[in-house]
């Protein structure tokens, strides 16, 4: 399944040129991916209060085309592999059904008492793959 998270680019989001500012959609990407685990049913403070959290520990960027000043920019995202302590988010930008940007994000999952990495709860892990991104020929890892 695929999450689609919409939102318009406003003034102060941009730069000098009238586009949306390069280290922004970071920023957006987070969003995307908190409001894809909020429909998936991990709200993060309560996956605080039991003391689990995901932490991002390395992020790919490919711009593509700007999002200039009021554009409507679609994000969807996929998770694109399982891992025993992590995984990977795939997350592509569009503004008119052109793709525009692609950022991939490994989010560790981590213990908030330590803030060491642990494996991935078989309840949280049972919740991501409603979202793991189908692909042939190739098996994702678990």
């Amino acid at each position: 399944m695929i999450h689609e998270y919409t939102f318009r680019i406003y003034y102060k989001d941009t730069d000098a040129s009238g586009i949306a500012y390069h280290a922004n959609y970071l920023a957006y990407a987070e969003r995307a991916r908190t409001e894809m685990f909020n429909e998936a049913g991990l709200a993060m403070p309560d996956l605080l209060k039991r003391g689990d959290s995901f932490v991002v520990s390395h992020a790919e960027i490919d711009y593509r085309r700007p999002a200039p000043l009021n554009s409507i920019v679609k994000i969807r995202s996929q998770i694109i592999k399982i891992k025993a302590a992590s995984c990977l988010v795939e997350q592509l930008f569009y503004v008119d059904n052109q793709l525009i940007t692609k950022i991939v994000v490994e989010a560790v999952s981590v213990d908030t008492n330590t803030l060491r990495p642990k494996r991935i709860p078989t309840d949280i892990r049972a919740l991501y793959e409603k979202y793991l991104k189908e692909t042939k020929g190739e098996e994702n890892a678990k």
